[in-house]
């Protein structure tokens, strides 16, 4: 929201065009403007304000005492300082008086909030004026999702320590909160916080005794984001919880990291230098058996480990969008990507193709784990005709590059796998390797394995120079 002197006076009204109609006096036909909009039930009107940006929707109270009310029942506010500033004024006095607007939006608001987005000044961390806005947004409008940003104008700035009461962020109608550009020195803020299921901290300074106090405070977490930075390097960051789904890793100083979740189905990590002595322990059954790979492959690079999977409803992780979205977070390429899916699930296939689309680049490695379904199925098609017809333009339609590509657990049997491997060999999608790891495929399969390989190689190649390996 960029708000103008004043959104409750300002000059600048929104147009609401009247439809014209046609009324008769004696022999004269005369045109009559009628607002049949604002005929409209509060539910509809409600509707035509949540595509406007939260300035505008309280600017529709202009309009009439029929529009007075309806931007206080919106279920989402966003305010950004930034874009109300105007440069031939003071910041101080500015960022004074937008912040007053703020709060006075947010008091005249009616109802419960779904989301709230706040990017502001240093000075409303200092002043109390941030505390407010919490504990009004959270504990009287119950907001569900919380964003609060801090910037600086002209330069990053470092993080502003944030000063809060304990239980501030306890609440059971928050469930995901965001913080950036922020410094703690106490978790207490975070006392009793069983409600949260979605904490991103971004460019966050906070010792790692303190970090794993606000970690181990909210146990019903399934989404972790922390972009972190320490004062010094010594010491454990311990992320121990049963119900995470999720856990993103930026930190550039810390000695030792502990993961363990039982549920975790997404790991991605950058700039943790596994490769300059720093210990990752990790116990994620999920994930345990093919991220240990990865490492071994490509330690110090961005990557993510991910278990594709859904639930019996067949609902997507709580990662995966953001593992398809990761780049506009954090302005880096990641160059990695393992993945475990199970080429009869269509969910499962479907989910992978989403995110090798959203990976459209030069990635550096790309595995995939097949999961083991103990299911025996036809031999390989061998022709393109048959690979086409199965899966149509499942993946032949996906324009991603990869440098070299693994298949773990690849079955000779699996027209599925074959499938899957043979798009990627007629395409050219790889610049230089195809490796199929046979390590943990019992004796008797080899000679299958054999024969996919030779199908493999008589294909034609997208990229000539592709070698085709196994091991």
């Amino acid at each position: 929201m960029s708000l103008p002197q004043n959104p409750f006076t300002s000059s600048t009204r929104p147009s609401m065009k009247k439809s014209p109609s046609l009324e008769k006096e004696g022999n004269q036909m005369h045109i009559k403007n009628v607002d049949r909009i604002s005929k409209l039930p509060d539910d509809m009107l409600l509707k035509i304000i949540k595509s406007l940006s939260t300035e505008e929707a309280v600017q529709t109270s202009l309009l009439s005492k029929r529009w007075e009310g309806v931007w206080k029942q919106m279920p989402y506010l966003f305010f950004d300082m930034k874009n109300a500033l105007k440069v031939e004024l003071p910041l101080a006095e500015q960022s004074h008086f937008i912040a007053q607007l703020i709060t006075k939006v947010i008091n005249n608001h009616s109802g419960n909030l779904e989301h709230c987005k706040i990017l502001h000044m240093t000075p409303q961390t200092q002043d109390g004026t941030l505390e407010t806005w919490i504990r009004s947004l959270i504990h009287v409008k119950h907001t569900k999702c919380l964003e609060l940003k801090r910037f600086r104008v002209n330069r990053p700035g470092r993080a502003r320590v944030l000063h809060l009461p304990p239980n501030i962020f306890s609440h059971p109608m928050l469930t995901s909160l965001l913080l950036s550009r922020y410094q703690f020195e106490s978790a207490h803020a975070f006392n009793n916080c069983n409600n949260l299921i979605i904490l991103k901290l971004f460019k966050f300074k906070v010792e790692g005794d303190v970090l794993n106090t606000v970690i181990a405070s909210c146990p019903s977490l399934k989404m972790l984001v922390l972009e972190i930075f320490q004062n010094s390097r010594t010491g454990c960051l311990k992320i121990h919880n049963n119900n995470l789904k999720f856990v993103h890793l930026t930190c550039t100083e810390i000695d030792n990291v502990e993961v363990s979740a039982a549920l975790l189905d997404i790991l991605s990590i950058h700039n943790v230098k596994l490769s300059r002595g720093v210990n990752i322990v990790l116990d994620a059954p999920r994930l345990l058996q093919f991220s240990q790979r990865l490492w071994k492959v490509c330690q110090s690079l961005p990557h993510i480990v991910y278990n594709i999977s859904c639930d019996t409803q067949g609902n997507e992780n709580i990662g995966h969008e953001f593992v398809m979205n990761i780049e506009n977070y954090f302005m880096v390429v990641f160059a990695t990507l393992a993945v475990n899916v199970d080429m009869m699930n269509p969910k499962e296939v479907y989910m992978l193709k989403q995110v090798l689309e959203a990976w459209a680049r030069d990635l550096q490695i790309l595995q995939i784990f097949f999961k083991d379904n103990d299911i025996d199925k036809k031999e390989g098609e061998s022709s393109i005709d048959g690979i086409q017809n199965k899966w149509g333009n499942y993946f032949f339609d996906i324009d991603f590059r990869v440098k070299s590509v693994f298949l773990y657990n690849f079955n000779g049997s699996d027209e599925d796998q074959f499938a899957l491997a043979a798009s990627f060999v007629i395409q050219g999608k790889m610049m230089e390797s195809l490796t199929i790891d046979t390590s943990s495929l019992p004796a008797n399969k080899t000679l299958a394995i054999d024969t996919v390989v030779a199908k493999l190689m008589k294909l034609p190649k997208g990229n000539k120079n592709l070698n085709i390996k196994y091991i």
